[in-house]
């Protein structure tokens, strides 16, 4: 699929409703446990693709997966996303630029 990603239409957990919106994590009535994984899995491929032809798409993607997770969203977790989203495509530009993925320590 590589070089296929451009847009949020692209991506395999995203889908159009009857009304044309854009839906991430379409099966949340089965519950976003059943797609945790495969939202994992797609977020290294899907996101890091879509990131090289437009980052703001990215952004996007990563701002309303996660939203779509939680169900619910006040002002202070949609700003939390927000921040996380952007932080998020920085990383990504990192890594295409050649910056090592990073791996966190156990602390425990």
């Amino acid at each position: 699929m590589i070089g296929q990603i451009k847009s949020r239409d692209d991506l395999s957990f995203t889908k159009r409703d009857d009304g044309g919106r854009l839906i991430n994590w379409p099966l949340y009535n089965r519950g976003v446990p059943a797609d945790w994984a495969k939202g994992i899995a797609c977020f290294d491929g899907e996101v890091f693709e879509l990131a090289s032809h437009d980052e703001t798409e990215a952004f996007h993607a990563i701002q309303f997966a996660i939203v779509g997770m939680g169900g619910r969203c006040t002002s202070l977790e949609t700003g939390f996303i927000d921040r996380v989203a952007r932080a998020a495509v920085i990383g990504l530009r990192a890594l295409r630029d050649g910056a090592e993925p990073f791996a966190p320590t156990d602390t425990d």
